[in-house]
């Protein structure tokens, strides 16, 4: 595969562009779904040796509460009442047109193309939180 094929076929910019603004767009809602789901994607921060307990703190309950909030206003704004069955449709349709019956990859080919990698990179960032375990 070329480089030009590897992020310009037809496949790479169609789930490239998924990724981007179907797939992504449904997660935040679903990692941010309850305040203890918000709270919990900013578990990092208990770790970041340069922030003071203050700065955990405020940045843990005041983050989740704004997160909770934006993803509600999210949830709004595209008409979704049922995150988790949103992404299940997204996620079934990844698996259904982009991968099919019999390919390992949407490139159609031995190996991925930017599509395949897009959609692989924006699932793999919520690995941890609660909407990826479900």
């Amino acid at each position: 595969m070329t480089v030009d094929e590897f992020k310009s076929s037809p496949s790479a910019e169609k789930w490239t562009d998924f990724a981007k603004d179907d797939l992504a767009a449904l997660l935040y809602p679903n990692i941010c779904r309850t305040l203890g789901d918000s709270f919990a994607a900013f578990d990092y921060v208990k770790d970041v040796p340069t922030f003071s307990t203050f700065d955990k703190l405020s940045i843990r309950g005041l983050g989740s509460l704004a997160m909770y909030l934006a993803a509600s206003k999210i949830k709004s704004k595209r008409g979704i009442t049922d995150e988790r069955q949103a992404l299940n449709d997204v996620l079934t349709q990844w698996e259904e047109e982009g991968l099919g019956s019999n390919k390992t990859f949407a490139s159609g080919k031995e190996e991925p193309n930017l599509g395949d990698l897009a959609v692989f990179g924006t699932l793999r960032a919520v690995e941890g939180l609660p909407a990826h375990s479900e």
